[in-house]
């Protein structure tokens, strides 16, 4: 077993050897060694020379380079050659397993070994990143000497695609196996089927596709709301797809030529309204006979669900060699089975002492079904509730924090946790970022997951069969917004995937600088989002300033204005450090790079007011991870802007929101301004009033004014983010304490949250 690479090491992939260019590759090989010769330049008499023809793929690959153009020859023994790219096949060497490889660069020659084809593949992953792209070919590109040994941390390395919300043509499902393969990502997790939409083929049920395939399009209306199929002989207009199963024999091969798995996912028992659409005899049904509503769960006694389920996975099986099969079992809604009159004899009969015993009874008659077969079942860490399999394994998309629990379980575990790898989050503060899925995964954030808890005993470790990035495509309805979502956080996601070593976030920021114009080259549509500015703003206690400052993700200058006006403008400064300021601020900033904007201007509102830094009590409880910074949170005068997932934010949960302020001395006071946010579809609300009241001594309070939110009822909820600061004008009053109440708005059938991140007082 080779050593660990050392810090040295990691130094010496930066390294400039004798006037050479750094090496920059993503992900960090394992162990990189440069040496002081001369570096080896592509000239027009370069060639491919192979000696296996299991090489031969990764050689074609090469030579299609853009600009490249190199000849494939044979080795002949004794045989001359000048200039040479050897690709071959070579003795096993047990630390690099099957998917490794070395990598030496010499003047005269760059050597490519492996002990399996899916070594030299990736072995030409990394010349690609190697080799220059600059237009009219490769002739003079400069590779500099070096050693390279390499070989990923984890066998699974995932990035998946929801294609049920949104549907994605085979052209670009290519391409993002193409993506994945660029990044040394080995598991494209297809997300097929989902509750409102039914995308493979099935020639045992066409009606999965001829009705489940397509929605019935409603102005105004988001695709998961009030959804109903489309049927042949309908005149509204439809939206939707499916791929034949040619189209997926297609995708699979193409995969399967760049060392790429292909997993499908199939729902069950739950997010299945499609089926129940196409099939209303399946759904549960109460002691009467009257059928149940349809929330996307399969009767857990009818023969009939599991028919159809076991029909769908035989021909799931004939079009996927996957080890793995996806089978969902995530937000399962249990309600159906406790009035369902069948369900109810089942647990009878079996003595099941809950319903979570119904779900693993369907969930480990799959599993059974799938290992009798050769396969495994593998699904979402729901699947534990109740008695699982020990044969199946789970892919836990929880927080970063709950995953050394499960993995104490001892599952085979894929680790997909929301708080860092999934795509759909927001990647920007900024109010310029297109609408995303609540949640905030920036760059940073996805390259420093660590996917091996500290506190997770050694013994548990192998049960991590490795990582993967999820992409739910609710607000992606087209390939151009998920490019966009995806790039360039699955950069960091290969890293996190791949290399092994402590993190260098300095490091990366520089590799990804040079990989960014590669996917220009690609026509990838990426985000810019790691360059937009962001502030945040500290109270100075004792001086009571505010202390702002701006950063980026990824370098780039910045400029700033102070008076209103967007950068470049005569007042513009360059931003070398904190800024300190005694008033209230309007900040405008634009990042630069090579003199020219990269964005579009950020504004930041910097306001000071008379209880920043108070003392702040609490008399409600923060829900969750919607506890941003306690009480503080109030009056430490940063906004939490239009992202209420930012952490930035106190969220409470079905209880009136109440705090108060304790300012410093007796202070005269003219307005409250209660900063809340609203998204109804996500249980955001507005409250449905506010009071402030005064006191100077702590106990005996007196109200001075109220607000009444006379909106009419119901309220219809939607995806739509609104903020507001709810004002309280009255007489200035002099007072020590301020109370500030804001009571929830119910609504039957749902928790409601208020969300509020500063009290302005003035």
């Amino acid at each position: 077993m080779k050593p660990l690479i050392t810090t040295a090491a990691c130094f010496l992939l930066a390294l400039t050897v004798a006037g050479q260019a750094p090496i920059h590759i993503i992900p960090e090989p394992y162990r990189v060694e440069g040496r002081p010769e001369r570096p080896f330049v592509i000239d027009n008499s370069t060639v491919i020379v192979l000696s296996d023809s299991a090489a031969l793929p990764a050689a074609r690959r090469l030579a299609e380079l853009p600009g490249a153009g190199f000849p494939i020859k044979w080795r002949q023994k004794g045989g001359e050659v000048g200039k040479a790219i050897f690709i071959e096949l070579g003795p096993e060497k047990d630390y690099l397993g099957d998917e490794g490889y070395t990598f030496q660069v010499r003047p005269q020659a760059i050597s490519i070994q492996a002990f399996r084809p899916a070594g030299l593949f990736y072995a030409v992953e990394t010349a690609r990143q190697l080799f220059s792209d600059k237009k009219g070919g490769l002739a003079g590109a400069a590779i500099p000497s070096f050693d390279i040994e390499d070989h990923p941390r984890f066998a699974w390395r995932g990035l998946h695609l929801d294609v049920s919300r949104h549907f994605m043509p085979v052209e670009f499902i290519k391409k993002y196996i193409d993506y994945l393969a660029f990044h040394k990502l080995n598991t494209f997790h297809w997300h097929l089927i989902d509750g409102i939409g039914w995308r493979m083929e099935v020639k045992s049920h066409p009606e999965l596709t001829d009705w489940g395939a397509w929605r019935v399009v409603k102005e105004g209306r988001m695709p998961w709301q009030d959804f109903e199929v489309w049927k042949p002989g309908e005149e509204r207009p439809r939206y939707g797809g499916f791929y034949t199963q040619e189209e997926i024999k297609e995708v699979v091969a193409y995969a399967r030529d760049r060392y790429i798995t292909v997993v499908p996912e199939i729902e069950l028992p739950g997010h299945s309204e499609v089926v129940f659409q196409c099939y209303p005899g399946l759904l549960c049904q109460d002691s009467l006979g009257k059928p149940l509503p349809n929330i996307g769960v399969y009767c857990a006694d009818n023969p009939d669900s599991y028919r159809l389920l076991e029909d769908v996975l035989d021909e799931v099986l004939e079009l996927f060699p996957s080890g793995y099969i996806h089978i969902g079992g995530d937000e399962v809604s249990k309600s159906n089975w406790a009035r369902c009159a069948r369900c109810q004899r089942l647990m009878a009969e079996r003595q099941y002492a809950g319903l979570d015993d119904i779900q693993s009874h369907f969930v480990n008659h799959f599993d059974n079904y799938l290992r009798v077969r050769g396969r495994r079942l593998i699904g979402w860490h729901e699947i534990l509730e109740g008695e699982l399999s020990p044969e199946a394994s789970i892919m836990y998309w929880g927080g970063a924090d709950g995953a050394a629990a499960h993995l104490r379980r001892g599952h085979p575990t894929v680790l997909t946790p929301g708080s860092h790898l999934y795509f759909d989050h927001y990647q920007n503060l900024s109010p310029h970022e297109p609408k995303a899925w609540g949640g905030y995964s920036p760059l940073k954030e996805v390259y420093e997951y660590e996917p091996a808890p500290a506190e997770l005993e050694e013994t548990y470790r192998a049960n991590i069969l490795g990582v993967q990035a999820n992409v739910w495509t609710e607000y992606m309805p087209d390939a151009q917004k998920v490019e966009y979502m995806v790039f360039p956080r699955i950069a960091a996601l290969s890293e996190v995937a791949w290399a092994k070593g402590e993190k260098n976030w300095p490091r990366f920021r520089e590799k990804l600088g040079g990989l960014l114009p590669r996917y220009d080259a690609m026509g990838i549509h990426y985000a810019r989002s790691a360059f937009r500015p962001q502030a945040t703003f500290e109270l100075d206690r004792s001086t009571k300033q505010l202390i702002a400052r701006l950063e980026t993700e990824l370098e780039a200058e910045i400029l700033y204005t102070l008076d209103g006006s967007e950068p470049p403008s005569p007042s513009a400064s360059p931003y070398t450090g904190p800024i300190r300021l005694g008033q209230s601020a309007t900040i405008k900033a634009v990042p630069f790079k090579d003199g020219q904007p990269l964005t579009e201007p950020e504004t930041f509102e910097a306001v000071l007011h008379k209880a920043r830094g108070a003392k702040v009590e609490l008399h409600c409880t923060p829900y969750g991870r919607y506890q941003a910074s306690g009480g503080y949170t109030l009056v430490d005068a940063n906004f939490g802007g239009d992202k209420w997932g930012n952490g930035q934010w106190l969220g409470i949960l079905n209880e009136d929101f109440e705090a108060v302020l304790e300012l410093d001395t007796l202070t005269a006071i003219r307005q409250v301004g209660f900063s809340c946010i609203e998204e109804t579809g996500a249980g955001i609300y507005f409250p449905a009033g506010v009071e402030v009241a005064v006191s100077e001594d702590g106990r005996n309070f007196r109200t001075l004014k109220t607000w009444q939110n006379r909106r009419p009822l119901p309220i219809e909820r939607t995806p739509d983010i609104h903020t507001q600061t709810i004002t309280l004008e009255f007489e200035p009053t002099a007072c020590r304490y301020l109370r500030v109440k804001a009571a929830y708005q119910p609504v039957e059938g749902q928790g409601v949250f208020i969300f509020v991140d500063e009290v302005v007082v003035e």
